[in-house]
């Protein structure tokens, strides 16, 4: 009895083609993925520079028409009178930069320590401070503490004559002591600010520290 076998001599080179086939679709498909990747990359980039580009105008703009204001007050001119310039340097002179002195004050604040309140009225500035006090710590050197730090700041002390404890009030909520406390701050000089009074109840004394 004589089989009959049936090779494919094919077989290989077909395996071998589809291979190629996939490997240059895989290259094909990276390359039309880097193509898109860099038309959007460059698109953005334009974007970019079209918005740079439209603020540098508009800032040049910008220039350009000071530069003309500037061209005609130059023309124009204009006389300043002595009591004008007497009454600027008074101005400069009694003006009080309260953004800098809270400032300085923020920095001198510790981390336990918080500006609850703050007023000027009269030539008085009135701050009210929270804190925290530990068991070994007494309320009154907590006070002094902040106060000589205050003072020893020249950018907060420069426009106050006297700097003085109003009031204390010291009061327990969930086994942590608080202590807010008040001072007031004389000005030596003139200055504005604007404030809205505010009442607190609790005990009240007043007394000096020095330092």
């Amino acid at each position: 009895m004589i089989s009959q076998f049936t090779i494919n001599l094919n077989k290989g080179e077909d395996i071998a083609e589809r291979e190629a086939r996939w490997r240059k679709r895989r290259e094909v498909i990276t390359l039309t993925v880097l193509i898109i990747f860099v038309i959007v990359l460059t698109m953005i980039n334009i974007g970019q520079y079209q918005m740079i580009e439209s603020i540098i105008d508009t800032k040049e703009a910008i220039i350009a028409d000071i530069d003309r204001q500037l061209d005609s007050l130059k023309k124009t001119g204009k006389n300043i009178s002595k009591d004008d310039v007497l009454a600027l340097a008074k101005l400069e002179k009694e003006r009080v930069l309260w953004t800098k002195k809270l400032l300085a004050m923020g920095q001198e604040l510790p981390e336990e320590m918080a500006l609850t309140y703050i007023e000027y009225k009269n030539n008085v500035l009135l701050i009210r401070f929270i804190t925290t006090i530990e068991a070994n710590e007494k309320e009154f050197d907590k006070v002094k503490e902040m106060i000589d730090k205050l003072r020893a700041s020249p950018l907060f002390f420069r426009d106050f004559s006297e700097m003085r404890l109003k009031e204390q009030h010291r009061a327990e909520v969930e086994d942590q002591t608080i202590l807010s406390f008040s001072v007031i701050c004389n000005v030596s000089k003139g200055g504005s600010a604007s404030g809205r009074s505010r009442r607190s109840r609790g005990s009240r004394t007043e007394a000096s520290i020095t330092g």
